[in-house]
């Protein structure tokens, strides 16, 4: 969710200098991409997505190799803490990730946005306000197909509140 405040702040910058400069009067074309389906179908997004599923799973191994040698009663709290450091290199994890996933998407996106002829590219509803005439259209389709990307969906849920709910 961060990711998604980033943007909206982004977006209200861009509008409030582009209005500043004049661009009031006219209309800026905005595209707009839902990032989940951009990363289930982008090549290297994809590629990235497995990689970083690698080393979820083995940190989330290592966590239940040191947590079964702990004994729920008489180490509680270490496993407690442990628990805690986990939770915390997974949420670490799950921010790398969106920024080097940025990283990938960005130069595609800057390219698809000049080709196609859009003034900015927001990640599913980045405006929450403005004052200028917005023209979005949803081109996450044009931009998959734009990236090469026509690979199955694949998903990776990287919360750490998840993983506590199925016992790790």
């Amino acid at each position: 969710m961060r990711f998604k405040s980033l943007i909206a702040i982004i977006v209200g910058f861009a509008l409030v200098f582009g209005v500043g400069v004049g661009v009031s009067a006219q209309e800026i074309n905005v595209g707009e991409v839902q990032l989940q389906a951009v990363v289930q179908q982008h090549p290297e997004a994809m590629e990235y997505q497995s990689e970083i599923q690698e080393e979820m799973m083995a940190l989330q191994q290592e966590f239940e190799e040191e947590a079964a040698d702990l004994d729920p009663e008489e180490d509680a709290e270490e496993l407690q803490q442990l628990q805690q450091e986990f939770e915390q290199e997974a949420m670490s994890f799950e921010e790398n990730f969106e920024d080097d996933l940025m990283s990938i998407l960005e130069p595609e996106l800057d390219e698809f946005m000049e080709t196609e002829g859009y003034d900015m590219i927001v990640m599913e509803g980045g405006i929450v306000g403005s004052d200028v005439n917005v023209n979005t259209v949803d081109v996450t389709d044009e931009f998959i197909e734009f990236s090469g990307g026509e690979a199955e969906d694949m998903e990776l849920d990287l919360d750490a509140e998840d993983m506590d709910d199925n016992g790790l």
